[in-house]
């Protein structure tokens, strides 16, 4: 399992730029650069809300959607490292995976 840094601050899962689901699903099944995908896991914070939904995880399991991508083996992701990002997303489509590159 890859190493998780999430720079999401506005969803619900995210503490310590660590993931507390421990298994997100990167979005993006035709994308060809960075922008076309997305952490299809994203929820959005509740207002006033400030704690994660459980134990920040250093790995999570990456689903992954995004057929081009050249970590992509199976649907999962093979990287070392993945990086979300999408600081102050409301939605998923606000999210990226930064560690996508396509073959």
């Amino acid at each position: 399992m890859p190493v998780l840094d999430c720079t999401v601050v506005s969803c619900a899962y995210n503490s310590e730029k660590k993931c507390s689901k421990g298994d997100i699903e990167v979005g993006g099944s035709q994308a060809k650069v960075t922008s076309e995908t997305c952490c299809s896991s994203f929820r959005q914070r509740g207002a006033g809300a400030s704690n994660s939904m459980g134990a920040p995880k250093e790995r999570a399991s990456v689903k992954c959607e995004a057929e081009k991508c050249v970590y992509n083996e199976a649907c999962k992701c093979c990287a070392d490292k993945v990086g979300i990002i999408g600081a102050n997303a409301c939605d998923c489509h606000e999210t990226e995976c930064a560690t996508f590159k396509c073959r």
